[in-house]
């Protein structure tokens, strides 16, 4: 609704409030000149009764010409303080009557009423009458209602009228109001409504753009992976490449040189066979052999290996508490251990305490990352090391990202272990911080057909 609809709307409503204000009045004054022509025929009536009632009631007494049983009838009437006159006549003279008025006498024969009619009074006529024959006449003189009265009643019919037409007016006031309001209410919900659309449109076009930037990232991803791939292929095409060509050269004189040669081109292809599994296993592709295994078992096996894999300036901790068993790959989870551990005693070059844990872990309700409630065999890799970023720990299991020096690293360690973490239905993640150390935390489901131990 535009600003001039709505000052016409106003209009239109304060004429129409003062018009039915005006109405209203009308209809008082009206009601009140129509209250007292009722009041008048009202009275009419009722004086006449009274005049009917008196002839029955003196018909007797005229009949045996008993002057004062008439005068008794007309002297009863003298309690109603409406009644000026009254008079009974036997024939054309007065027999009994009575006058509030000393000053106005009653006419001494049968007055006409229509000859006498005078303003504010009402005056009645009414034939006494026996066996059909007129015996006599009664008269009677009433008072209209009092000024008084007829002005209160007349100012309370107007105060009536007053308040409606103000009521009425009230209310349309009041109805203007509500129009306005709910025109403001009109306005702002199709404002409101605008805004949500241009809201839609921006997270539209928030969501295209993060759909982009994600297929942006995977590119990335693919492009990172591809470059690692072809350049750790290439070395190791290289290393058999330069074994092969001087194996031509040398000829087959020198056994033990050529012997060397062949050593070492089967060591690259060793590792382009390693390489390969481990770009299965991020790809969760790797054919997996799984089986119950019971993890303390598991890490208590990889004593040796741990031993001899961190060094000797590298403190470890065993704090074996599962009693649960998982269903997954032996070999595969060996390797994941085992890639942890390595990475945790490159994360502290200076000596530390690696912790390797196990807890049986119960999960109530749904937690970030997707993890569902359920039973869960919990294993902690924990080391006193630099730490990572926040940027770092982002990044952490992407394929080829490393941040150890140019051949120390491939950066497809923690990208497998969470492959193949999650190719056996199990979570992980990194707690971290610069220079507090960090936990990898992996939770596999607890196999079904294992018995539950006694757990306080």
């Amino acid at each position: 609704m535009t600003d001039g609809d709505r000052v016409r709307s106003s209009r239109l409503s304060a004429a129409t409030a003062l018009a039915g204000a005006v109405v209203v009045l009308v209809a008082g004054i009206l009601v009140s000149a129509y209250q007292d022509r009722v009041f008048r025929v009202q009275q009419v009536r009722e004086v006449t009764a009274q005049a009917g009632i008196l002839a029955a009631s003196v018909t007797a007494a005229l009949f045996f010409s008993d002057a004062n049983a008439v005068q008794e009838h007309v002297d009863a009437l003298q309690t109603n303080p409406e009644i000026e006159a009254v008079g009974v006549y036997d024939g054309q003279t007065l027999v009994g009557s009575f006058a509030r008025d000393r000053k106005e006498a009653l006419p001494r024969a049968a007055p006409d009423p229509a000859a006498m009619a005078r303003p504010g009074r009402t005056m009645v006529v009414v034939p006494v009458t026996q066996d059909g024959a007129r015996i006599g006449t009664v008269y009677i003189r009433s008072m209209d209602e009092p000024l008084d009265r007829r002005v209160t009643r007349h100012i309370a019919i107007m105060l009536l009228a007053l308040m409606a037409a103000l009521l009425v007016a009230f209310m349309g006031a009041s109805q203007r109001t509500l129009r306005g309001a709910n025109s403001q209410l009109q306005d702002r919900a199709l404002a409101l409504a605008e805004t949500n659309r241009l809201l839609q449109i921006e997270m539209e076009e928030r969501s295209k753009a993060e759909d982009a930037l994600r297929q942006s990232q995977k590119m990335e991803a693919v492009g990172q992976l591809s470059g690692g791939v072809a350049h750790d292929f290439n070395n190791l095409l290289t290393i058999i490449q330069g074994n092969l060509h001087l194996l031509r050269r040398k000829g087959a004189s020198d056994a033990a040189e050529i012997q060397s040669y062949v050593e070492a081109a089967g060591e690259a292809v060793d590792r382009a066979g390693h390489l390969v599994r481990r770009l299965l296993a991020f790809s969760r592709h790797q054919p997996l052999s799984p089986r119950i295994v019971d993890l303390n078992q598991l890490v208590t096996g990889m004593t040796d290996l741990f031993l001899h894999s961190v060094g000797s300036r590298v403190e470890i901790e065993w704090k074996l508490n599962a009693g649960w068993k998982v269903l997954c790959d032996f070999n595969q989870m060996e390797n994941v251990i085992l890639n942890l551990a390595i990475n945790a005693r490159d994360a502290m070059p200076e000596g530390g305490t690696l912790t390797l844990e196990t807890n049986d872990v119960s999960v109530t309700e749904t937690l970030a990352g997707g993890i569902a409630a359920g039973n869960y065999v919990e294993i902690r890799v924990r080391d006193t090391g630099t730490g990572m970023t926040q940027e770092v720990r982002n990044r952490a299991v992407d394929p080829f990202y490393t941040t150890k020096p140019q051949g120390q690293g491939t950066g497809l360690g923690l990208s497998m272990a969470f492959a193949f973490i999650g190719q056996s239905n199990g979570h992980m993640k990194i707690e971290t911080a610069p220079g507090k150390g960090t936990t990898i935390i992996i939770l596999l489901p607890r196999h079904a057909g294992a018995k539950s131990p006694e757990v306080a």
